[in-house]
C-alpha cells in the first residue's frame, strides 16, 4: 500500500511522512514542486495547483494525503483526479472554505460509487477534536450537553514555517459568519495540569458549525492559542490590522516575519494542549477530554494520516465517501499511540478514559 504525501518539502509535510515511517506495510512516494523533501523519502516533482502533475502518480488504492497550506486554494481538481484514480484522499486542512470545496468536489465525482473515502480536515482541528467529541457520548451526564467549546495551544518554541503562519494569521480579525470578528474574544482555560491558558475565538472546519457528541450533533466553537499570554494579547490587538492584508499578500508577510517568530520561539516552550470541553446550555463543564504535548506538539496534527494509512496497511477497508476522522479512527488507536510516547498525556473530566 502506497501513501503520496503533497507537500512533503514542507514543515507538516515532512513530518507526515516521519508518522508514516512507522507504519508496517506502507511505502512513502513525497511530492513537492522541487522534487525536494526529507532524507530517506522517495520524492516527485509535483503541484497541488497541476493535478495532472499528481494524477500519473496515483493509483488504485493509494492513500493521497494532502500537506500543501495554506489552504486557500480550490481542491476540487486534485479531489476529482484521486476519485478518478481510485485512491483514498485526506487533508490537513484548517480553512472552513476549502474544506466544503473538498466534500462538495467528492460527491460531485461519485466518490461513493467510486468506492474511494474523501476526509479533510485529518489533523487536530477539527479531525481529532472530533473524535474526541465523540468519546463525550459516555459522560454519566451526556444528555445535559448542549454544546463543546474546543482549545488549542501551541507550544511557541516548535518550529514554525512561513506556511503555517500565513494560515494562522489569515483568520485574525476578520468578520466571522455570526457575531464578532476572529480573535475578538478572549477565553481562559484551566488546564489539568492546574496551568492557565489564554485562547482567542478562531475558525474551525467543522461542519456547518457542529459536532457530534456520540450521534448527536451539537454547535461547536474554537479557540486557538499559545503558551505564552503575551502572544495571545498580541494577537488580539494587531487582528484588525492584519484583516486588512489582502490574503494573497499574508504569505509574503510571514515570510518577512518568520525570522522574529523564530527568535521569540527562544522565550517559549515546547508544550501543548488539545481540550474538548463539553458545556450544558448554562456553560457548565459537564466533562472534558485533553491531550496535552510536552514536546513535538506539532507531530499531533501529523498522526491522523497515520493511523488511517495503517488501516489500510492492516488490509482493512475505508468506507467510501465523504468521511470524517472519528468515523475512520477508533478512539483506542489514539489511546495506544499517546500510550506509546513519553511525551503525551491524555486525561479527563466527567468521564473514565
Amino acid at each position: 500500500m502506497r501513501v503520496v504525501v503533497i507537500g512533503a518539502g514542507g514543515e507538516m509535510g515532512a513530518r507526515v511522512c516521519r508518522a508514516l515511517a512507522g507504519v508496517g506495510g506502507a511505502s512513502v512516494l513525497g511530492v513537492s514542486r522541487s522534487a525536494r523533501g526529507p532524507v530517506g523519502v522517495a520524492m516527485e516533482r509535483g503541484d497541488v495547483g497541476d493535478a495532472a502533475s499528481i494524477a500519473r502518480l496515483l493509483g488504485a488504492g493509494d492513500l493521497v494525503v494532502n500537506c500543501v497550506g495554506p489552504f486557500h486554494y480550490d481542491p476540487g481538481s486534485l479531489v476529482r483526479a484521486c476519485v478518478a484514480a481510485g485512491a483514498h484522499y485526506c487533508d490537513l486542512a484548517d480553512d472552513a472554505d476549502f474544506a466544503e470545496r473538498v466534500r462538495t468536489a467528492a460527491r460531485e465525482a461519485g466518490a461513493l460509487l467510486a468506492g474511494v473515502c474523501v476526509c479533510t480536515s485529518a489533523s487536530t482541528v477539527p479531525g481529532l477534536a472530533g473524535l474526541f467529541a465523540r468519546e463525550l457520548a459516555r459522560a454519566p451526564r451526556a444528555s445535559e450537553i448542549a454544546s463543546v467549546a474546543v482549545y488549542l495551544s501551541v507550544g511557541s518554541a516548535n518550529p514554525v514555517s512561513a506556511g503555517l503562519l500565513a494560515s494562522m494569521l489569515a483568520p485574525l480579525g476578520r468578520q466571522a459568519a455570526e457575531g464578532a470578528p476572529w480573535f475578538d474574544e478572549l477565553r481562559a482555560l484551566r488546564t489539568s495540569s492546574g496551568r492557565t491558558l489564554r485562547f482567542g475565538s478562531y475558525p474551525a472546519a467543522f461542519a456547518h458549525g457542529r459536532v457530534a457528541v456520540g450521534a448527536e450533533p451539537v454547535p461547536a466553537r474554537f479557540f486557538f492559542g499559545f503558551d505564552r499570554a503575551a502572544l495571545v494579547a498580541l494577537l488580539h490587538l494587531a487582528s484588525p490590522l492584519l484583516a486588512l492584508a489582502p490574503r494573497e499578500a499574508l504569505l509574503h508577510f510571514a515570510r518577512a516575519l518568520l525570522p522574529f517568530a523564530r527568535a521569540l520561539g527562544v522565550f517559549g516552550t515546547p508544550h501543548g494542549v488539545l481540550a474538548v470541553v463539553a458545556e450544558s446550555a448554562l456553560g457548565e463543564e459537564i466533562a472534558r477530554i485533553e491531550l496535552s504535548a510536552s514536546a513535538r506538539g506539532l507531530d499531533i496534527p501529523a498522526a491522523p494520516p497515520a493511523w488511517i494509512a495503517a488501516r489500510l496497511a492492516r488490509g482493512d477497508s475505508l468506507p467510501a465517501g465523504v468521511r470524517e476522522l472519528s468515523e475512520l479512527v477508533p478512539f483506542a488507536d489514539v489511546v495506544r499511540w499517546v500510550s506509546a510516547d513519553a511525551a503525551y498525556t491524555l486525561r479527563a473530566r466527567g468521564l473514565e478514559l
